[in-house]
């Protein structure tokens, strides 16, 4: 037998369900065989390798065992997503985000700038799409969008958008934690049982939604001096509308008042106060529930109280 004929001797086969591989010849020409076939066959015949039937070669196991290995890499190279068979084009997002169950604000969220993403190859998202997707899914809009994105910013599930010219509103991405957290969520299973009855003199304390902010995000040198306002309804008044002008949120509990009054600017209030000043003038708010405490009212302040505010900033810097 002459030289190149044993160098021609070589020869594997690769049968994947209905489509099969086979190259002779040496090893050169085997490896570039194979990478036509990575390339262009593999990516169609993934879910047939569930199926694999047949394996063979007349170079033995050895040959065989140091080839599986890159057949399997071979399918991260080709960027292949074998199990995410989920077809975005036959749902909407009411019907995606159904599929998690009963989902806090947050989830929210982050499922349906995920689901924007993955159906609308959008690139990034701002404040303004999330309230669109409130609206797409028929969902009561919560009532300070900017702290939620402020709490998904601090998890590290979303980050501010690279590559994207100054804008405003601010664009942000899902980060790769962000993915995870939505590809690997599974729905919590609702909690039948029933909650122990609590002391009636038992005090709940309540988080507020603006424990997070500071007062450089009240951007207060704008304003007067509240401390120059000598009426406790003047300075709660201009309180909220700073937040409101400011774009820090539009609705304010009686712990949201007391939070940013007591511990951003350093006032001493109480909830006596805040809820006199609700209950004599109640056609500058509009009142409702809370949608994470049903026992909570929050109030949003109407044009009658933003006349009122900017009418106090006026005379004040006259």
């Amino acid at each position: 037998m002459k030289e190149d004929e044993i160098l021609m001797s070589n020869r594997v086969k690769l049968k994947i369900g209905e489509i099969e591989f086979e190259a002779e010849g040496t090893e050169e020409i085997i490896d570039r065989e194979r990478t036509v076939f990575l390339n262009s066959i593999l990516p169609a015949a993934i879910e047939a390798m569930k199926k694999t039937q047949i394996i063979e070669s007349s170079q033995g196991n050895e040959y065989i065992q140091d080839y599986i290995p890159q057949v399997i890499e071979s399918k991260k190279d080709a960027g292949i997503e074998i199990e995410n068979s989920f077809d975005f084009s036959r749902t909407n997002l009411i019907t995606f985000i159904n599929k998690y169950g009963n989902i806090n604000d947050q989830d929210f969220v982050l499922f349906a700038t995920y689901y924007d993403e993955k159906k609308n190859n959008t690139k990034y998202f701002t404040s303004e799409n999330v309230k669109k997707y409130y609206s797409e899914a028929r969902r009561q809009e919560y009532s300070n969008v900017s702290e939620l994105l402020r709490k998904l910013l601090k998890k590290g599930f979303i980050m501010d958008a690279p590559d994207v010219e100054e804008k405003t509103p601010k664009p942000y991405v899902i980060t790769n934690d962000g993915l995870e957290y939505v590809e690997n969520y599974e729905p919590k299973e609702k909690n039948t049982q029933k909650r122990k009855n609590k002391s009636k003199n038992t005090k709940v304390k309540i988080d507020s939604i603006y424990s997070n902010i500071n007062a450089d995000d009240l951007k207060l040198n704008k304003y007067p001096e509240l401390k120059a306002f000598g009426k406790f309804k003047d300075k709660m008044i201009l309180t909220m509308y700073i937040c409101t002008i400011e774009g820090i949120g539009d609705y304010f509990s009686v712990y949201d008042i007391e939070c940013l009054m007591v511990d951003i600017m350093g006032f001493s209030v109480t909830r006596g106060q805040i809820n006199g000043v609700f209950k004599n003038n109640k056609t500058w708010f509009k009142s409702e529930d809370d949608e994470n405490n049903p026992k909570v009212k929050k109030r949003k302040l109407l044009q009658g109280g933003k006349d009122y505010a900017q009418l106090l900033i006026d005379e004040q810097k006259n």
